[in-house]
């Protein structure tokens, strides 16, 4: 029995699905590792900031599935992954623009403003306050915080998504 020196032409959206769930998967075991075992308790945007790849995951799997079938839905899922990290870049540049103070984040990632409180107001304030606030990195690596590595993460994430989904419209012409 002769092998095809050529993969069939859902193969590389396979590849491609396999690379998407399995990244998504290390930046989520990255983040839970740095949560769980180093102590690194993330804010409101940091947890925001996992939902992209817990969708891309199913997204993935999605793909994955479905390229065998059908190259058109496999192709789908692949641009649905890229504009899914696409969201996660935008939310990952915004962390880092509050970290940075170049914008205010969301109300609930900060102190607030204290002045002109009264004692029960004060009170009430710091009861609802955050643990960890949004505008201050836990961690940084060269200057780069996690918010920073993962911007960068995401938009090579959504880059490789677009590049695999071009090459499979290809695929699917020939």
């Amino acid at each position: 029995m002769e092998q095809s020196s050529q993969l069939h032409p859902y193969h590389h959206i396979q590849n491609a699905a396999a690379v998407i769930v399995f990244i998504s998967f290390l930046a989520l075991l990255t983040a839970l590792i740095s949560q769980y075992v180093f102590g690194l308790q993330p804010c409101e945007l940091c947890i925001w900031q996992r939902i992209p790849y817990v969708f891309a995951i199913a997204v993935g799997l999605i793909s994955y599935g479905a390229a065998r079938q059908d190259k058109a839905i496999g192709n789908f899922f692949l641009a649905l992954a890229g504009g899914i990290f696409l969201i996660g870049f935008g939310l990952a540049v915004f962390h880092v623009g509050v970290e940075q103070h170049w914008w205010e984040g969301l109300s609930s990632c900060a102190s607030g403003e204290t002045k002109n409180l009264s004692i029960d107001e004060l009170r009430e304030q710091i009861l609802k306050a955050p643990v960890v606030r949004c505008d201050e990195a836990a961690f940084t690596f060269l200057g780069i915080s996690m918010a920073g590595y993962n911007a960068l993460l995401s938009f090579a994430l959504a880059m490789f998504s677009f590049m695999a989904l071009k090459k499979g419209l290809k695929n699917h012409d020939e």
